[in-house]
């Protein structure tokens, strides 16, 4: 009678384990990337209540007899992960990814250098791609660790030059005003040794429309003029205004047609032929030159964005995308496709064999066998989706008919302890 009830207080502890495991997974339903764990039992020791004997066939022996044995109930045989990939959940951040397949994260705190080896770096394993860029220009999760990955190779990734004019602001550019000297007496003006006649007047009580007014004639017959052919002009406001027969100063934009390096070409015409006394606004042209295709490293290492050959600063990114093959792009602001890095992916012998620490972080345990980061490819490891969060993986239809099959054990477990009670009660009252 004695054993019946150790036998049932530890069927009730272990179905109250039980339910501490189904519990937690209830509890995580909501949590991105949470594997559910199933409880496993298995009965408890045994106590031989008759030894097993064998047969003897020789003459006057007795024929062999079974053990006869009584359990002490049930304990805990294991706690296992179901790493089965949870339904993908839309989310407005385009750096937020999750794996479609059974690969790993590798985040943690930042490595100096290059690795292969992901073992003994070190490192956790996640597969929560909640990720952000930070001041440095580092991408990371929302735990404040380091994503790693394979960066670009050096002179691989360098986005394309597009073709540019040169403009140059000539501020102060001379103009000269004589009122009738022209034909049929007209007044005459004179930009960069251009002539124009016209009949509108200009002095120091002229507006700025009246000399853009001027200005749009003299372009037209400036466009006659072989040698400002290969230029486009804008009028951008008086620099200083002149009186009859005096000359004065305005401010031209001047942009080359063609694209290419002809700054010193537009700088020389706006100070020599122009007159122009500074430039506020100068961009120098250049030449298209087409982007060099990005090549990855082997080795890993904290995904940080790269920076400009040209500035020698990172990219000013403005916008992310993350292809399924861990390749994480971005649109600096001048619309330029820059490749950012590629996101590595760990795969695990043994994913049960892995020890789960704080948040949502894995180590490997003794049991994981071996661990080797690779590049998404497809393949067993998965690709990544971009744009989505793993969703929980937790059954709760499963859960809840776990959750009654557990009450009901306890409940029967309970019930032994009761009639055991009665039992003894009741040789007890023998003895009155």
């Amino acid at each position: 009678m004695v054993r019946s009830m150790v036998a049932a207080v530890a069927g009730l502890k272990t179905h109250q384990s039980k339910m501490d495991v189904i519990g937690n997974n209830i509890a995580n339903v909501n949590t991105w990337g949470f594997k559910s764990y199933s409880f496993n039992f298995q009965d408890s020791m045994y106590a031989n209540s008759i030894n097993g004997s064998g047969g003897d066939v020789l003459s006057g022996g007795a024929g062999g007899r079974n053990a006869s044995q009584v359990g002490y109930g049930s304990q805990l045989s294991s706690i296992t992960n179901e790493f089965g990939t949870g339904a993908p959940s839309p989310s407005s951040n385009p750096l937020d990814c999750m794996i479609d397949g059974t690969g790993f994260f590798l985040v943690g705190n930042l490595v100096n250098g290059t690795f292969t080896n992901v073992a003994d770096s070190g490192l956790n394993l996640s597969r929560v791609g909640i990720f952000r860029v930070d001041n440095n220009g580092y991408l990371v999760d929302d735990q404040r660790s380091y994503v790693y990955g394979y960066a670009v190779t050096e002179g691989t990734g360098i986005p394309e030059i597009p073709a540019a004019k040169s403009t140059y602001l000539a501020e102060g550019a001379t103009i000269s005003y004589s009122a009738g000297t022209g034909t049929n007496g007209l007044n005459v003006v004179t930009i960069g040794g251009v002539r124009v006649e016209t009949s509108l007047e200009l002095g120091p009580n002229s507006r700025d429309t009246d000399y853009k007014d001027v200005f749009e004639q003299w372009i037209r017959v400036a466009g006659a003029d072989t040698n400002l052919q290969a230029y486009n002009f804008s009028f951008e406001g008086v620099n200083e205004t002149m009186t009859n027969g005096t000359s004065g100063r305005i401010n031209i934009k001047i942009e080359a047609k063609a694209t290419g390096n002809n700054d010193n070409a537009v700088s020389s015409l706006a100070t020599n032929t122009f007159g122009a006394t500074a430039a506020t606004q100068r961009i120098a042209g250049a030449s298209w030159v087409p982007s060099v295709p990005a090549k990855y490293e082997n080795d890993l290492s904290a995904i940080k964005i790269p920076n400009d050959p040209d500035t020698n600063q990172p990219y000013e990114i403005q916008s992310y995308k993350i292809n399924e093959d861990g390749t994480i792009i971005g649109v600096d602001k001048q619309n330029r496709t820059i490749a950012i890095a590629q996101i590595a992916l760990v795969t695990v012998e043994n994913p049960n064999g892995l020890e789960k620490t704080s948040g949502y972080y894995y180590t490997p345990g003794a049991n994981a066998g071996d661990v080797e980061a690779m590049k998404p490819n497809g393949g067993p490891s998965g690709k990544i989706l971009g744009g989505y969060l793993e969703m929980a993986n937790v059954d709760l239809a499963n859960e809840f008919s776990n959750m009654i099959t557990c009450q009901r054990g306890f409940q029967a477990n309970s019930k032994i302890i009761t009639v055991t009670d009665e039992m003894l009660s009741e040789l007890v009252n023998m003895k009155r």
